[in-house]
């Protein structure tokens, strides 16, 4: 576990951070990285762990995530983060990605604990710029080597883009939506604004 003082962390990563909150990072796949963040009035506390998952048939597989999910997805979480599926090549595992997702939101539910899903790129980018020339294909040793530059430095690169999940859970006033979203929103917004302007003149 990595303890680190909240002024010092709030510093690095030009964000406040919410005190006496406690959040979970889950970057959904058949191992799972999670990251754990508790703060109390001075402090944020880090954790991570791997969970590797197998089973003798996809049914048992859920079953299985389920209720491991349920181990640490409880009434004393405050929020949880879950990474969101991306639509890549395969659609097989999409799907079985997206289940993964769902049964980590069921748990929430099930606990009344807020969740928030953004996808790893997303995620990223709300705290650094990936340099896609140096880390071509490593994207999570990426994540690490950012964590290792804001003081957290992890043993298991599995878990960072869990630990960064997390870490977007305890910022004050996070915007889970990804860029285009937030872009297209704030387009709809000026367009109604010109709409209303040229309605006065006439």
């Amino acid at each position: 576990m990595i303890k680190i003082p909240i002024k010092d962390l709030e510093l690095k990563l030009g964000k406040k951070i919410k005190k006496h909150f406690s959040s979970v990072g889950v970057d959904t796949a058949s191992t799972c990285g999670l990251g754990f963040i508790t703060t109390d009035e001075t402090y944020v506390n880090i954790n991570w762990t791997l969970i590797k998952f197998e089973a003798n048939s996809m049914a048992e597989l859920y079953k299985q995530m389920y209720y491991e999910f349920g181990e640490f997805i409880n009434k004393s979480v405050d929020m949880v983060v879950v990474e969101n599926v991306f639509l890549g090549m395969n659609p097989d595992v999409t799907i079985k990605l997206a289940r993964f997702g769902g049964l980590v939101m069921a748990q929430a539910l099930n606990n009344n604990v807020p969740f928030e899903t953004i996808g790893a790129s997303s995620s990223r980018a709300k705290l650094f710029t990936l340099d896609r020339k140096k880390y071509k294909g490593k994207p999570k040793e990426a994540v690490a080597d950012y964590l290792k530059s804001i003081g957290i430095e992890i043993d298991e690169d599995n878990c960072a883009d869990g630990v960064i999940l997390a870490l977007l859970g305890i910022i004050e006033g996070m915007d889970f939506r990804s860029a285009t979203e937030i872009a297209k929103e704030k387009k709809a917004i000026r367009t109604k604004k010109k709409c209303k302007a040229k309605k006065r003149k006439k």
